[in-house]
C-alpha cells in the first residue's frame, strides 16, 4: 500500500509540474478569457450603463468609460481565476501568497506554501518596489516615444479639461488590474511552476514566446512588434527574478501601456487611445522602424533597444553579485544556492 502511495504522490506531482500541461493552462485559460469572458462583460456593461449615444454630452468619456472597462478591467477576471486555480489546487496555493506583501513581525513560518512565497518574492513586496518598476517603465516606453518624435513621426498638442480627471483616474486603476494580471500570469504563475523543472533561462524563453505569442491577435501585429512583445517579456522577468518581487514586474508593464496610451495618446499593441493627457497630431503616416503608426511604439527599434538595455543591465548587475549561474538552476538547485 505505501509503494502504491508512494508512487501516485509521484505521479501527481509530476503532473503538476508538468511544462507542458503548465503552458496549456496558461494558453486556455487566457483564450478563455479573450473569446468568452470578454464578450460577456462588455454585454453586462451594455446592460447596466445602456448603449452609448453619440450625440449626448460628454458622449467622447462615455466612450472612453467602455473602451477602458472593455480592455482594462475586463481582466479582473484573470485574478478571480488566478485566485481559483492557485486555491483550489494545494500545491499551487503558494504562488498567491507569493504576489501578496509580508505582514510585519510575521513569526517565520516553515510551511512549504510559506517558504516558498518567501523564496519566489512575497518578502520583497513592498511599495517601494512596484514605484522603481513605474520609474523603469516609463523611462522605457519614453525613450521609444522620444526616439518617434525625434525621427518626426509624432508631435503632440494637450487637450485635457477637468471634466476628464475622474475618468483619467479610473484609467490609471484599470491600467495597473490589466497590467499586474498578466504579470500574474506569465511572470506568476508560469514563471514559478516553470520553475519547478525547468532552468531560468529556458523559462525567460518561453514566458517571452508566450507573451508575443498572445498577442497575435491584435490589430496591425508584426513580425517586428512580436519580437518587441517577446523580448518585453523576457526583460520584464529577469527584472522579476534579479529584483525578487513580481510587484516589480506590474509596475514596469503598468508604467509602459500607461505612458503611451494615456499620456500620448498613442495606440497600446495596436489598441487605439481613447482618452489621454497629450494627442498626437497626426495618427497616420508612414510606419518605418522608428515608429509604427498602427500598432504604436511596439512595432519598431526603439523599443527594442530599451528592451535589450533592460536585458543587459539585469545580467550585468546580476554578474557583479555573481548570479548569473542561478540562470541554469531550476527551483530545488537554486533555493540550496540561497540557503
Amino acid at each position: 500500500m505505501d509503494t502504491i502511495a508512494t508512487t501516485k504522490s509521484k505521479l501527481l506531482t509530476r503532473w503538476r509540474s508538468d511544462p507542458i500541461w503548465i503552458i496549456g493552462v496558461v494558453v486556455g485559460l487566457l483564450l478563455f478569457l479573450l473569446y468568452v469572458a470578454y464578450d460577456g462583460y462588455s454585454q453586462l456593461l451594455v446592460l447596466i450603463v445602456g448603449p452609448v449615444d453619440g450625440s449626448a454630452p460628454d458622449a467622447d468619456l462615455l466612450i472612453a468609460f467602455y473602451v477602458i472597462a472593455q480592455l482594462y478591467t475586463c481582466t479582473i477576471i484573470d485574478f478571480l481565476l488566478m485566485f481559483l486555480l492557485c486555491w483550489l489546487i494545494k500545491p499551487n496555493r503558494y504562488i498567491w501568497k507569493s504576489f501578496l506583501p509580508r505582514r510585519k513581525n510575521a513569526p517565520a513560518s516553515t510551511e512549504p506554501e510559506d517558504v516558498l512565497a518567501d523564496f519566489y518574492g512575497r518578502r520583497h513586496n513592498r511599495f517601494k518596489m512596484l514605484a522603481w518598476g513605474l520609474l523603469i517603465g516609463f523611462l522605457m516606453n519614453g525613450f521609444a516615444i522620444f526616439c518617434a518624435w525625434l525621427h518626426g513621426d509624432v508631435s503632440f498638442y494637450y487637450d485635457f479639461r477637468v471634466a476628464q480627471i475622474p475618468m483619467f483616474l479610473f484609467g490609471m486603476v484599470s491600467v495597473l488590474i490589466q497590467s499586474s494580471a498578466e504579470e500574474l500570469w506569465f511572470r506568476g504563475f508560469l514563471y514559478e511552476r516553470l520553475h519547478e523543472r525547468c532552468p531560468l533561462w529556458l523559462v525567460a524563453l518561453l514566458s517571452g514566446v508566450f507573451f508575443g505569442a498572445m498577442h497575435l491577435i491584435n490589430e496591425g501585429v508584426t513580425v517586428l512588434s512580436v519580437i518587441e512583445i517577446a523580448l518585453s517579456g523576457i526583460a520584464f522577468l529577469l527584472v522579476r527574478w534579479y529584483c525578487g518581487s513580481i510587484w516589480v514586474a506590474m509596475g514596469v508593464h503598468a508604467a509602459w501601456n500607461f505612458t503611451q496610451g494615456f499620456l500620448f495618446g498613442l495606440p497600446n499593441s495596436g489598441f487605439p487611445s481613447y482618452l489621454s493627457l497629450l494627442h498626437p497630431l497626426a495618427s497616420e503616416g508612414t510606419s518605418n522602424l522608428i515608429y509604427d503608426f498602427d500598432f504604436g511604439v511596439e512595432g519598431a527599434l526603439p523599443a527594442i533597444i530599451a528592451d535589450v538595455a533592460i536585458i543587459a543591465v539585469v545580467l550585468i548587475l546580476a554578474a557583479k553579485k555573481g548570479r548569473l549561474k542561478e540562470l541554469t538552476m531550476s527551483r530545488a538547485k537554486a533555493m540550496e544556492a540561497a540557503a
